[in-house]
């Protein structure tokens, strides 16, 4: 038979080149679970050269991967294949990312660029070696971070000061720029370099996360406007996750109580209400009052939800924006501080009885009452300190 059709004296009959090609032992299941011949042969390429294996992929991808047309699916295999994955921790999340890259630039009617030059592998490589840090890219971020150095007590977590804000960063610089100029302030916990998926150079800007506020100051201090490359400057601040709202068009009427349950009905991780009074009527509110909430994810989400103009309180739509995030003084300008602001004072309370009551702590060079609160100054620090102890 296979002489005469060599010969062509048999029937034509078409070719089995089966046994030219390799799959691994999960091409099989790729087609059970829906894939078109063409994507799965796509992606069993890149099991087979070992860039990521089967397990890597959950269902949530491979669902994702049937979404797309044939040639639309291994396009961005293709793209995923070219990535470099050497410090992606989790490919199938990343796969995802480039999904939804993919998806954008098809919309837009832009092609994918250019493979944009990233960083020095070497210099990248010999950072982790020094540090023993790990990194973790994602299509929108790369993280590098590791266990906190001993110093740091073990299971710590960082806490409201120790994170920096890093802007007007080079596009294209990374890590092996960044780390040392920041190390040293004191020792990172981790630095996050948001990354622009559809371009592939950073977004400009970074955090980064520092053991103690010490060396987040310290950062601040001496990196601030400072010259990272030439002509380059940066611009450092301490980062605030902001977790509280200011909500205005509040019944004046209401109390405390009522307004915690108002919105606790709407919103979801309300911690506490901060509400002021009118200084000549307590039994009423000054029409607004600030929500403070878990954290900066739930803050955002109810924020979200109440401005949409879906959600009333009382029958009324009301005013919501983030809040004036409240950030800690100068250590060195608080050791100055003389002067005490006291509140919640009684109409009855006069400047004569308060110079009374704060000047067995220490002499005073004033004492000023504006409605119900009051300014105490005092001559030495200690006074205000031994007030503040009591």
């Amino acid at each position: 038979m296979a002489t005469e059709h060599i010969n062509g004296n048999g029937p034509e009959e078409p070719m089995d080149t089966s046994a030219a090609v390799t799959h691994s032992e999960h091409f099989q299941t790729l087609l059970e679970a829906g894939l078109p011949q063409k994507v799965a042969e796509k992606l069993d390429e890149i099991y087979i050269a070992g860039l990521v294996s089967h397990c890597d992929l959950d269902d949530r991808a491979i669902e994702a991967l049937k979404e797309f047309n044939e040639d639309g699916a291994v396009q961005v295999l293709l793209q995923f294949k070219d990535s470099d994955l050497s410090h992606v921790q989790n490919k199938s999340a990343f796969l995802c990312g480039v999904m939804k890259t993919y998806r954008h630039r098809e919309k837009q009617g832009t092609k994918v660029s250019e493979t944009i030059k990233g960083p020095d592998e070497a210099k990248i490589k010999a950072l982790l070696e020094r540090t023993g840090y790990t990194l973790d890219v994602t299509t929108g971020q790369r993280k590098y971070g590791g266990p906190p150095p001993e110093s740091t007590p073990s299971g710590a977590q960082p806490t409201i000061g120790t994170e920096i804000f890093v802007g007007k960063i080079p596009r294209d610089l990374f890590e092996d720029e960044l780390v040392p100029l920041f190390e040293k302030a004191g020792p990172i916990r981790d630095l996050r370099l948001m990354m622009d998926p559809y371009s592939g150079l950073n977004r400009g800007y970074a955090f980064v996360t520092f053991c103690t506020k010490e060396a987040a100051q310290q950062a601040v201090k001496l990196c601030n406007n400072s010259e990272i490359r030439p002509g380059k400057h940066i611009g450092v601040c301490i980062s605030v996750a902001n977790n509280r709202l200011f909500v205005g068009s509040i019944p004046k009427s209401k109390t405390k109580e009522q307004i915690v349950e108002e919105f606790a009905k709407v919103t979801e991780g309300l911690n506490d209400v901060i509400l002021y009074h009118q200084p000549d009527d307590k039994k009423k509110n000054r029409g607004f009052c600030f929500l403070e909430y878990e954290d900066h994810k739930t803050a955002a989400q109810a924020r979200r939800r109440l401005m949409s103009g879906k959600v009333k309180v009382w029958g009324n739509v009301v005013t919501v924006e983030w809040a004036d995030p409240i950030e800690d003084p100068d250590p060195e300008v608080m050791a100055k501080v003389k002067v005490l602001f006291v509140r919640n004072l009684a109409s009855t309370v006069t400047e004569e009885i308060l110079e009374k009551a704060f000047s067995q702590f220490g002499k005073l060079e004033r004492v000023k009452k504006l409605k119900d609160y009051a300014f105490i100054h005092f001559e030495e620090r200690d006074g205000a300190v031994k007030v503040w102890a009591e």
